[in-house]
């Protein structure tokens, strides 16, 4: 019995240790991380073969940034679109990547860019969470969680914000 305080504090120094020389050489105080807000998927639809995600990703560094790729656990394919005006008909396209200026964010949202998202693994349920993940062409990921919302509680939530903008 002897040995078991001896063993408790190897094992917590050798945990420690190894936790900070796991995080040293690199400096976080000058490296402003991209965010990602209010990221949600809708529910797919009966006989849908597609549904979309909308979030808004914020980049408060000084460079720009370009997103890459888009991953949703339990989603085979993840697309990044834009919608754009050609000849006056509104137009979907996939965009293979994204940049984002330094000291701005983009919003995924109806109309503009989003995410549309193919082959679910199971089917996605309102209330439920799925792990997103971005990617950047500079090597840097970043994980979020996006919530599964019904095709009503989206709705309900645009004419919420379309309500909030006066329009002249």
């Amino acid at each position: 019995m002897k040995l078991w305080p001896a063993f408790s504090f190897l094992t917590a120094s050798l945990f420690f240790s190894t936790f900070s020389s796991a995080h040293s050489g690199h400096d976080h105080s000058d490296v402003a991380e991209v965010t990602v807000s209010n990221a949600q998927v809708r529910e797919f639809l009966p006989a849908s073969k597609a549904s979309v995600a909308y979030l808004t990703i914020t980049n408060p560094s000084e460079h720009a940034t370009v997103l890459t790729k888009a991953e949703l656990d339990g989603l085979g394919r993840v697309e990044i679109h834009q919608h754009t005006h050609v000849d006056g008909m509104m137009k979907m396209e996939q965009v293979l990547s994204l940049k984002i200026d330094g000291h701005s964010s983009v919003e995924f949202k109806p109309g503009g860019y989003h995410l549309m998202v193919f082959e679910p693994e199971e089917q996605l349920k309102a209330g439920q969470e799925r792990k997103l993940t971005l990617y950047f062409n500079d090597g840097n990921r970043v994980f979020t969680q996006a919530k599964v919302v019904s095709l009503q509680e989206m709705s309900e939530q645009a004419s919420q914000k379309s309500k909030g903008h006066s329009h002249h």
